[in-house]
């Protein structure tokens, strides 16, 4: 099956033509659930609907009762990045059964039991003038939507996404117009490259099945750093009230536009297992920064880390996992073969992130366009799931990493495993705390592989 790009074309347009005329509200373009911290929303849920500019916010029909949404505005001077979409949300009350907006199913509560988590990571449709142009147009070539699709067949409560939603970051470049034609280019003048156009595309169209089936917990990825989509990520994604203008453009002592650089600070999402057992995700952004040397943004980091290390603080019953975009552990083979160069992927991260990681049993990323697992001797075992959709990353180089003696900060793994390949991984918690079992399938829904983690370490078995 093929998910054409003039179908969402014209879908996108049709929704623009509404926002010109319509009086009454019409249907969301989408509507889903976040899950946020509880210090903010009591419920640990917040509701939100995309529907054209000029159309009124629509109600959350929760247990039929009708409770108004309010518009999360778009960040100053983002022009008419956003213009033609409206944002509105709504907390979560808690006690909800059953919720809609618009017709909509939405999730209506958090789940009073965790028996599976969704996973994936790295989704949108890569058009860049330094790379090669997706097929947007071809679901096994860009296979979010089909991946979408397994990942809502499976069953999940809640569905953990680690960033980098947005990557259609330029124009389709003129003779690649059968890969991406239509996609909604940039706004001029800007000093950031997403649209409002561009999220319904990339990620809140074929996203529709997860966005059905359960609260997602996301993060923030290098693709939503200021300068990139984090204006749209702040609008469209972020759960909390106090980030919508974040990344608002700043003007500079010569009168342009510039994107800031933010990190946002570390937050939690609790999760029960079982009884006297609970997972808390704690949420810390790394968006900014550079993979290959330590820059600015590492002092930056560096006190949001400390503080997500006093969330993941043991207490009884609990164990914690680190959600972090980019991997503190992940490798790349082109990194690795470079002389005298460190081989993890996130050199910002990885400094921001030391004398931190003691609280964690595990550590979920993506960034990296593959499936990696890493066990560092003496740090929580490491999973990156950067296969959700993007161009994937050539699947050589990756067997015999090279790590070299007395490669700072951390000593060489004692294991690892990698496989480039599309798909999502389904948690499912053991019998015994700090017990997980992953199982790692491709857009088909084939097993790729098992990974189990118990206490802190972590190993993965290929299934073919």
């Amino acid at each position: 099956m093929k998910t054409t790009l003039a179908a969402i074309a014209v879908a996108i347009l049709a929704f623009a033509g509404v926002a010109a005329t319509a009086s009454a509200a019409p249907s969301p373009i989408a509507a889903y659930s976040l899950a946020a911290p509880t210090s903010v929303m009591k419920s640990g849920l917040i509701a939100r609907a995309v529907v054209p500019a000029g159309s009124p916010c629509p109600s959350l029909v929760v247990d039929d009762r009708r409770i108004p949404m309010e518009q999360r505005e778009a960040a100053p001077n983002t022009g008419a990045a956003f213009s033609g979409v409206m944002v509105c949300e709504r907390p979560m009350p808690r006690g909800a059964r059953q919720a809609s907006v618009g017709g909509l199913q939405v999730p209506a509560a958090m789940p009073a039991q965790v028996k599976r988590i969704g996973i994936f990571d790295d989704s949108g449709c890569r058009i860049l003038p330094s790379y090669a142009t997706q097929n947007c147009a071809d679901d096994r070539a860009w296979p979010l939507a089909r991946i979408s699709r397994r990942v809502a067949d499976s069953n999940p409560d809640v569905v953990l996404v680690p960033g980098d939603f947005f990557y259609r970051e330029t124009s389709c470049p003129a003779t690649q117009q059968a890969l991406c034609a239509g996609s909604p280019p940039p706004v001029g003048g800007m000093p950031f490259t997403d649209q409002a156009y561009g999220w319904i595309a990339d990620a809140l169209l074929p996203m529709q099945p997860v966005l059905r089936a359960a609260p997602l917990i996301v993060a923030r990825g290098n693709h939503e750093a200021c300068y990139r989509a984090g204006n749209g990520y702040m609008l469209f994604m972020d759960p909390r009230p106090n980030t919508w203008d974040d990344c608002a453009p700043v003007q500079a002592a010569n009168g342009t536009l510039v994107a800031p650089e933010v990190v946002t600070p570390s937050y939690a999402v609790d999760l029960p297992v079982g009884t006297g057992r609970s997972l808390r995700m704690v949420i810390t952004d790394t968006a900014e920064g550079s993979d290959t040397r330590v820059t600015a943004a590492a002092a930056l980091m560096q006190p949001w880390f400390a503080h997500a290390q006093q969330l993941a603080a043991p207490a009884r019953g609990r164990e914690s996992w680190l959600i972090s975009h980019r991997p503190l552990f992940g490798f790349i083979s082109s990194l690795v073969a470079a002389p005298g160069t460190s081989p993890w992927s996130s050199a910002d991260a990885v400094a921001a992130s030391q004398g931190t990681l003691g609280n964690y049993r595990f550590i979920v990323s993506g960034h990296i366009h593959l499936a990696q697992g890493v066990q560092v001797p003496g740090q929580p075992g490491q999973l990156v799931l950067g296969n959700g959709g993007t161009e994937l990353e050539p699947p050589t180089g990756y067997a015999t990493p090279s790590f070299g003696p007395g490669t700072p900060p951390y000593p060489a793994p004692s294991w690892s495993w990698t496989l480039s390949e599309f798909g999502y991984a389904v948690a499912t918690p053991g019998r015994r705390a700090g017990r997980w079992t992953l199982r790692l399938r491709d857009m088909d829904g084939r097993q790729q592989a098992t990974c189990s983690v118990a206490g802190r370490q972590l190993g993965c078995t290929p299934s073919r």
